[in-house]
């Protein structure tokens, strides 16, 4: 028997209040709700808490629930763009690497540093989706949401046994995920929700 498909592919409505059927504008509107410094924060500050027998408090709890639904629906995305066989390998010299076009959006508010990624290498920041097929290896889609529970679980809540997860993997993992996403919506989206984003200019056609 076939599962029957849901309304809602990614799982956007819970976060982005509406329903998002296109994997690039999950992307996209991820971003609109934070910045990849905001999520490289959260989700430090969260596996450390996970960590620790100390709750979570140096944010509100709606924010992370927020965050980590949106981190869901990315991995969602992902897989999605596994299937279609995505790929954008960039063609660039050494010296190039470093050009803020790369990395971050046009009139950006935030230090050039923070959308600067961390933890990708140079095939991976070259071509960003085989971050994806990276992920999506170590685990599949129901697992890395068993983990998500699990890390929530332990962040707010004073356990006094201590937390078995891998963290420092789990930190690498998803934070390597964000940072890919966050370099396709800098390189690949143009559009938010039908609207130009901030920014960016189309050239005209000769």
């Amino acid at each position: 028997m076939k599962n029957k498909k849901t309304n809602d592919p990614f799982e956007t409505q819970g976060w982005a209040l509406e329903v998002i059927t296109d994997p690039y504008q999950v992307i996209a509107h991820c971003f609109n709700l934070d910045d990849i410094a905001g999520y490289r924060c959260t989700i430090r500050q969260v596996l450390l808490s996970a960590g620790s027998s100390k709750v979570h408090r140096k944010s509100d709890p709606a924010t992370v629930l927020r965050q980590f639904k949106a981190i869901t629906s990315v991995i969602l995305a992902a897989k999605e763009l596994c299937h279609l066989k995505k790929s954008t390998e960039l063609k660039i010299a050494d010296k190039q690497l470093m050009e803020k076009r790369l990395y971050a959006k046009p009139y950006s508010i935030c230090p050039e540093w923070d959308y600067m990624p961390r933890l990708l290498n140079t095939t991976e920041y070259k071509n960003p989706y085989l971050v994806f097929r990276r992920l999506l290896k170590c685990h599949d889609v129901p697992k890395w949401r068993a983990l998500m529970d699990e890390i929530i679980d332990y962040a707010f809540a004073s356990y006094a046994d201590k937390c078995d997860l891998n963290l420092l993997a789990l930190f690498l993992h998803f934070t390597k995920l964000m940072e890919a996403a966050h370099l396709i919506d800098v390189r690949e989206i143009t559009h938010l929700g039908g609207y130009l984003k901030p920014g960016i200019v189309l050239q005209a056609n000769p």
